[in-house]
């Protein structure tokens, strides 16, 4: 059983010295993280929305307090347990977070800190009442990238088809290969700011608010209108590929990705927000002609909270320096515990490009042209490296042996492996250029000089009429990580040990005539690796493997 003491307010009067220590501590936490944040992932399309989620969730919070303080709603019953605990844990997400780049802990960590500071100085009850605010605060924190490719991919596929078909009713000349449209003499790729899940998880937020200040007092209606958010932010999606593909067709290249692509991007959220509205509208229409059919009353929005007691804005917001200054010495503690835990030692093999080593012939194979292209890696275009394009060298050849057999091979290096910009596996690319993965295995190969066996996968790929085997590995520092999670972990074991970690992707291919001639492809794969291995080792030891 537990006793809640409520803090007498008589007497008190407002002092803004203790609330400014606290926006000081969280200036010095969170100005440097938005900063980097603009000029990072904020500034891309995929997550363009962070700031704008900021701002509103600010503006809600503030309009908030001021209802509760008027509806007499904001209680001082501190919870110090709870809000401690709460501010540790937000404090330890920032540190954490913002040392080894984990963008959502960093960014997320606003949530806890606030939440903490709430549940210190006014209590459950309060925080409670503002449990939206917080929780559309979330909107803002960066996905793993991850994570996204993993969720979003089927999305875009979805508004590809839904673009292609669309266009092709009304006689456009349009073709598509998995998220990549053919209009004309133009290739649109689907990226995940046109198609993507951060454009759903916008479009929800969006549509959580205007439930909340509305304020619907029926669940069902709150209930259907959250779950029609989602074929809502398909339609908008959709949309806005058709106009962008329309602009792309009859204006030029220039104005598809000009000020029009951001145009496109702003009608997406139109349309979202009409749809919302116009869905709510009908549901309401709905819910009055049920209501005259049974006979009932209309449901009617929340009514209007009471009249607030009479209490002192001074005495209700005072809070004492101590406290505050405790709060603010822990974020600055926070601060410099980030920066101690920074990774600055480099581990760095290879120093120059891959042209420049890899050789053109080596044992029994040598390189030649081949008509056939390649699933690309993703390759930086000079604009600087972002979670799509992590690479900072990547090589694909195409090579023949005596015997006539083919292997194409595709090399990627990024001499740093930070948790927002680190290696991708293939799989991701192969999905997002139309082909249709399937009999995905382990494999186990000893290279030249490795301390232990190379482990990597192989899988199948089908587009059309193009049937590929595909074995590869990854390399993060001295181990091979199986899948986004494994590679998170292993950055962050070597960030937490002051180390950045080089990293590479090792891929090899065939063409198939024919489904079940796997096995024989892989072992012509295998002999492949193994041969530019020990030619690669001579000259680069340790980069495809290590030592």
């Amino acid at each position: 059983m537990t006793v809640e003491q409520t803090y007498p307010l008589h007497g008190k009067k407002l002092s803004l010295s203790p609330w400014l220590l606290i926006a000081a501590g969280l200036a010095a936490m969170y100005i440097p993280s938005f900063v980097d944040l603009f000029h990072g992932v904020w500034g891309t399309e995929r997550n363009a929305h962070g700031p704008i989620v900021l701002a509103v969730a600010c503006c809600y919070m503030y309009v908030r307090i001021r209802q509760l303080r008027e509806e007499g709603l904001i209680e001082r019953k501190p919870a110090p347990l709870a809000g401690g605990a709460m501010m540790c844990f937000g404090l330890l997400c920032f540190a954490l977070g913002r040392s080894q780049t984990v963008l959502f802990m960093e960014a997320g960590s606003l949530v806890p800190i606030l939440a903490g500071v709430v549940l210190l100085f006014f209590g459950v009850r309060t925080c409670k009442r503002l449990w939206f605010a917080f929780f559309f605060m979330l909107f803002m924190v960066p996905l793993p990238a991850s994570v996204v490719d993993l969720l979003t991919q089927p999305l875009k596929i979805g508004v590809s088809y839904a673009a292609e078909h669309l266009l092709r009713v009304f006689d456009y000349p349009i073709a598509r290969s998995g998220v990549i449209l053919y209009m004309g003499q133009y290739q649109l790729l689907v990226a995940d700011a046109c198609a993507g899940l951060n454009s759903l998880f916008t479009l929800e937020a969006l549509g959580l608010l205007y439930m909340n200040l509305v304020r619907h007092q029926s669940l069902l209606r709150n209930v259907t209108l959250a779950l029609l958010i989602v074929p809502i932010s398909f339609t908008a999606n959709t949309v806005r590929v058709v106009v962008l593909a329309l602009i792309t067709y009859h204006l030029g290249d220039a104005a598809g990705q000009g000020f029009l692509h951001g145009f496109a991007g702003m009608l997406l959220f139109f349309v979202a927000l009409g749809l919302i509205i116009a869905m709510d509208s009908l549901l309401r229409l709905i819910a009055v002609r049920y209501a005259l059919w049974r006979g009932i009353a209309v449901p009617e929005a929340v009514p209007r909270a009471r009249k607030p007691a009479a209490q002192e804005r001074g005495a209700l917001f005072a809070i004492g320096v101590p406290q505050a200054a405790l709060m603010a010495t822990g974020m600055v503690v926070a601060v410099a515990v980030a920066h101690l835990l920074v990774p600055r030692e480099e581990n760095v093999v290879k120093t120059a490009k891959f042209d420049s080593f890899v050789p053109h012939a080596f044992a029994d194979w040598r390189e030649v042209p081949s008509p056939y292209l390649q699933v690309s890696v993703d390759l930086d275009d000079g604009t600087g490296r972002n979670p799509d394009q992590p690479y900072d060298d990547v090589l694909s050849r195409t090579y023949v042996n005596s015997r006539g057999e083919q292997v194409m091979l595709a090399l990627a290096y990024a001499g740093e492996q930070m948790q927002d910009v680190k290696i991708h596996s293939p799989e991701v690319c192969y999905v997002a250029q139309g082909f249709v993965l399937r009999d995905s295995t382990p494999m186990s190969l000893s290279t030249v000089g490795a301390g232990k066996p190379v482990s990597g996968r192989r899988f199948v790929a089908r587009n059309n009429d193009r049937l590929e085997a595909v074995s590869y590995w990854m390399r993060i520092g001295d181990s091979f990580p199986d899948g986004g999670l494994a590679a998170r972990i292993k950055i962050f074991r070597e960030g937490m040990a002051g180390r950045i970690s080089d990293g590479i992707l090792v891929r090899a291919s065939s063409l198939m005539r024919e489904s079940g001639q796997e096995s024989a492809a892989y072992a012509l794969q295998q002999r492949f690796l193994l041969d530019l291995d020990a030619a690669m080792s001579k000259s680069n030891p340790g980069l495809l493997a290590p030592v």
